[in-house]
């Protein structure tokens, strides 16, 4: 997510259903967890749109995201909107 983000890449819909992840080795063959994340249907680019779009699965939406101001348009969706959604999917 971070180097997406680096790249210009804003998911903007963390949720449960848009996370994966596999089991794998590492070089010295020890178990590792891969994660993946999927579904990038509401996604945007930096040089898109503004972002400012109300986009995400409400439970796990940031609350910034959630308010007035936000449906209006005013609030921008930034990293830490997604990583808030992180930690929601976390905690469900």
């Amino acid at each position: 997510h971070h180097i997406l983000w680096q790249k210009g890449v804003r998911h903007r819909d963390i949720s449960p259903s848009n996370l994966m992840f596999y089991f794998s080795w590492d070089s010295s063959g020890r178990d590792v967890a891969v994660g993946i994340l999927n579904d990038y249907d509401l996604s945007s680019l930096k040089k898109g749109p503004t972002g400012r779009e109300r986009t995400g699965t409400v439970p796990f939406m940031a609350i910034d995201l959630l308010t007035k101001k936000s449906l209006a348009g005013e609030v921008e969706h930034l990293y830490r909107h997604d990583a808030e959604s992180f930690i929601w999917v976390l905690t469900w």
